[in-house]
């Protein structure tokens, strides 16, 4: 069986996402509900389905997949592969966005709907103390500082960290595979030969066999898949970007750092002349590293307008490469 990331979000969003396939949805939605306690939601309607030729060739950073229940909840499930804690802070945004979208400005705030969001992502987020930090399903309500039974129901927030997870599906007994869904849903998204785990995956969830078909037949599509790639190496591109990034901000600390001693110990004049060498190094070195990333990107295909995007180097330098 051929073997794709099946973590890239517009994969999920085709798995999850698909008119007629909406029991794939709830499932995997209840078993996030289900693992800290909530009661499962029925009836999904996908409000923003699944269908290929929207989602070609796409630069979005966030593919979602949408949903209401009959009594009007929304769903919110998204994947997002990088990210660190201030993830937090951009799915509030997220929320208070389709808060909004909502309502029109003569609406009551009555019909508010109640927000699920639920976000798989492929890093942990480091906060509150050391428990905390170590928990791999972190849910978040409005609660009172007081009491914390006394709630308001309006939102819930979940991050699920899969790299989390995937450590304790390693310890984990047939029974507690078998109780927990999450389980086999985080099992088919990082094994490694998911033909070898089929009858473990059916037997802890028995949507599997349906999600797996499906899967099969997305695999052996050639749009499906020109559009798989197109994405990711989109993904493929911000993640090489995000790791530039942050090289270059504890570099910057170095530089500061060393600026400083130099500031110190060198009288106006020769400071004035290091500064400069330091700079012109640094400017080359940035450029260096462009062209490194753009020559990557390079040899994957991707379109020298999009790699012009990524890394800020003109076309006719990327074709220089």
């Amino acid at each position: 069986m051929k073997e794709i990331n099946r973590l890239n979000d517009l994969f999920v969003r085709y798995l999850i996402g698909t008119e007629g396939d909406e029991d794939i949805l709830e499932n995997i939605v209840n078993a996030v509900l289900n693992d800290v306690g909530f009661e499962s939601v029925g009836n999904l309607e996908i409000i923003n389905p699944y269908n290929l030729p929207e989602n070609e060739n796409l630069k979005e950073s966030i593919l979602d997949v949408k949903a209401k229940t009959k009594d009007g909840k929304k769903v919110l499930v998204e994947i997002q592969l990088i990210g660190n804690n201030n993830f937090i802070k951009r799915i509030l945004y997220y929320i208070a966005k389709n808060i909004t979208s909502e309502l029109k400005e003569s609406d009551l705030y009555i019909n508010i709907s109640q927000m699920i969001s639920i976000s798989f992502i492929n890093f942990n987020l480091n906060i509150g103390n050391e428990t905390d930090i170590k928990r791999e399903h972190k849910c978040f309500i409005f609660a009172d500082v007081n009491n914390p039974n006394l709630r308001l129901d309006d939102f819930q927030i979940h991050f699920i960290e899969i790299k989390r997870f995937a450590e304790i599906l390693k310890n984990a007994s047939i029974d507690e595979y078998n109780r927990n869904k999450l389980l086999s849903w985080i099992d088919f998204f990082t094994t490694k030969d998911l033909e070898k785990d089929i009858d473990k995956l059916v037997g802890g969830n028995n949507i599997m066999s349906k999600v797996i078909d499906k899967y099969k037949r997305f695999v052996a599509d050639e749009k499906e898949m020109s559009a798989y790639n197109e994405r990711d190496t989109f993904l493929y591109g911000q993640a090489v970007m995000l790791q530039y990034e942050r090289a270059e901000g504890k570099k910057e600390g170095i530089e500061i750092g060393f600026q400083k001693g130099i500031e110190k110990g060198i009288e106006k004049g020769m400071e004035k002349g290091i500064e400069q060498g330091i700079e012109k190094g640094i400017e080359q070195g940035e450029i260096n590293k462009a062209k490194d990333i753009a020559l990557n990107l390079k040899n994957m295909n991707m379109s020298n307008e999009d790699i012009s995007k990524i890394t800020g180097l003109s076309i006719d330098e990327i074709k220089k490469l």
